[in-house]
């Protein structure tokens, strides 16, 4: 059996959301994974580079600590099975655990938002075993343009190509899976040593953007790297791509082990024999092709792709060889950094990530108020954090600020209630109060749902409970002449699908209050008092996905429509939604930012004005 080295495998986050990271179940066999130490030994496997992934809904410093516990269940996992794994560094390593009959167990980090801005991170990874940094997962990250979002960079910030560069000095792998294709070139451009891409296909057999044109393909090629090819469906065969992308209709085309042979004999032909690899993603997607269900069927595409001529010197490179002269090619740097002998770490590389002075003099802080436990931040929150805002989020039940000092901006979100509703939920006084403050002083404040009726009603206008249509899904927003202007709600566009869920209604604006949204049954959709403060019907905080947490009415109408239907019509429309959404955040975080830098040079004066008064300056 030809042994496998394969560059790709969730287990590690499979294990923590299904047996609680215990690594002991593994031992036998374990149907709810793709993979088990029975399978691996039966699939060959003879190196694995276990991917330590962190969900992007964690953000900041939660993303490190996760990263740590993914990282210590990989420890955990050899220490608890040293006669059938191996943990393994260098190329070396697993040459010797190959020897010993063991599996080389290899640790990839599964995204650059997972070093939190700081390289001293990326140094600890290493130091803990991590040979491969992927620059990005799904989304775009402050530095790195992601495959699958709205690229911001046009692929590497300056700080992203100081990641690269710090890469190739401790001897870590650049993996371009999951980035756009202006920074694989980016990454391309600056890396002094061969690049993986750890888990993706050819873009031209199949056009789902986590694949690799053939430019990419030719260039890692000419430069001795290697594109280690997933067996996802919806990478390798365009007509299960197309059945995803229009919203998975009747039953999934089949997809088979001939389907990823076929993208690695492309990739072969592309960038060459020694240039492509294997890297499954097992236990990191639902489904995978007929005939390679789980880790033990790689014997099974060794042998199709025996069958279409592969001599046994090519299906060893494919199998180990490919990849194996990769890590080595970075070994001495890996070694190096570890003894201490590497070439000192440019200044950029030794740049705190964490300035608190800085941070607390000049970082952008937004109160939001969640006044209901399911009616959360979601989305918005990490957008906002993207945008470099600080997010502090308060439940209304658990007492709130008595004013807004030291905030920049203000977001009230939605709960189920009327703005004066306080026998439910007595913290409304102390919310209205906010909402006045956030009004008197123009502050960038978005009220959601409940929190824009609030702001009617704080304002003077006219907000009544159960009155007018329901309107519940994702619903057609029309922007106004002065919403299509508007800083904020200009990201609408013409128009845009927002997610709705209220039957309350806001029937009359506040005095001078400047209309910026309709829809067909709701006129009242959004507002704007003041220059900054604007209140809105919609949730631009909830996508899709999230309407799978709703229940049925209770007392339903003949207008109602079942849940699932309402998730597939927001799916239909989640790519706009969410570029929409976004976007507004993002104008949202300008007007933030722009008050932080008035409140910070506000105080300055003050502090310069009362040192003169003080007889401190000359």
């Amino acid at each position: 059996m030809i042994p496998v080295i394969d560059g790709h495998n969730d287990l590690a986050w499979a294990c923590r959301e299904h047996h609680g990271y215990d690594t002991t179940v593994l031992s036998g066999s374990v149907p709810t994974l793709h993979t088990d130490l029975p399978r691996l030994a039966a699939g060959g496997v003879a190196g694995q580079f276990w991917s330590v992934w962190v969900d992007a809904s964690l953000t900041g410093p939660e993303q490190v600590t996760a990263t740590l516990e993914q990282i210590d269940f990989v420890h955990r996992l050899v220490g608890d099975h040293p006669d059938r794994l191996a943990l393994a560094r260098t190329a070396q390593d697993v040459r010797d655990a190959m020897a010993s009959g063991r599996i080389a167990s290899l640790i990839g980090v599964e995204g650059g938002d997972q070093l939190d801005g700081s390289l001293a991170v990326l140094r600890q990874y290493a130091r803990l075993g991590a040979r491969y940094l992927t620059l990005t997962w799904s989304r775009t990250i402050p530095w790195a343009d992601s495959a699958t979002d709205d690229a911001h960079h046009g692929g590497l910030t300056e700080f992203g190509r100081d990641v690269v560069r710090e890469l190739n000095r401790i001897g870590m792998l650049v993996d371009l899976s999951h980035v756009a294709p202006s920074t694989m070139r980016d990454a391309l451009e600056v890396s002094a040593r061969p690049v993986i891409v750890s888990h993706s296909g050819a873009l031209a057999l199949c056009d789902h953007p986590r694949n690799v044109p053939d430019d990419v393909l030719a260039a890692i090629g000419a430069g001795g790297g290697v594109v280690m090819v997933a067996f996802v469906p919806s990478f390798v065969s365009q007509a299960r791509r197309d059945w995803v992308r229009d919203g998975e209709q009747g039953p999934p085309p089949a997809v088979g082990i001939a389907d990823v042979a076929d993208h690695i004999e492309y990739i072969r032909g592309v960038a060459g024999v020694h240039a492509v690899g294997l890297g499954a993603d097992y236990d990191g997607t639902d489904a995978m092709p007929d005939g390679l269900h789980d880790v033990s069927t790689y014997p099974d595409l060794l042998a199709e792709l025996r069958s279409r001529g592969w001599s046994q010197a090519d299906l060893e490179a494919l199998a180990h060889g490919n990849v194996l002269r990769v890590l080595e090619a970075a070994d001495a740097d890996h070694l190096a950094f570890l003894a201490g002998r590497a070439a000192r770490p440019s200044a950029a590389a030794l740049r705190p990530a964490v300035d608190v002075a800085a941070r607390a003099a000049a970082q952008p802080r937004v109160l939001v108020v969640q006044n209901a436990a399911s009616s959360g931040v979601r989305r918005l929150g990490r957008w906002l954090a993207d945008e470099g805002v600080a997010v502090e989020v308060v439940a209304g039940e658990q007492g709130l600020p008595e004013t807004l000092a030291g905030y920049d901006g203000l977001v009230m979100l939605g709960g189920g209630l009327m703005p004066d509703d306080d026998d439910r939920a007595p913290w409304l006084a102390a919310e209205r109060e906010l909402a006045r403050q956030a009004i008197t002083a123009d502050l960038p404040t978005l009220g959601i749902c409940l929190g824009g009726q609030l702001l009617a009603h704080v304002a003077g206008g006219e907000v009544r409970a159960s009155f007018g249509p329901k309107e519940r899904g994702a619903t057609p927003i029309t922007a106004s002449a002065a919403g299509r202007a508007d800083a904020v709600i200009g990201a609408l566009g013409d128009g845009a699908p927002m997610i709705e869920n209220h039957q309350d209604m806001i029937t009359a604006l506040p005095p001078g209050a400047v209309l910026l949204a309709s829809s067909d049954a709701v006129a009242l959709q959004a507002f704007r008092l003041g220059a900054h403060v604007r209140g809105v019907q919609f949730h631009p905080e909830v996508g899709a996905d999230d309407l799978l947490g709703w229940t049925e009415p209770t007392t339903p109408t003949p207008d109602d429509r079942p849940v699932a239907e309402l998730v597939d019509a927001a799916r239909a429309v989640d790519a706009h939604n969410t570029r929409v959404s976004r976007a507004l955040a993002a104008g949202f975080a300008a007007e933030v930012r722009e008050a932080a830098a008035a409140r910070t040079a506000a105080a300055r004066t003050a502090a310069t004005a009362a040192a003169a008064g003080a007889g401190v300056l000359s």
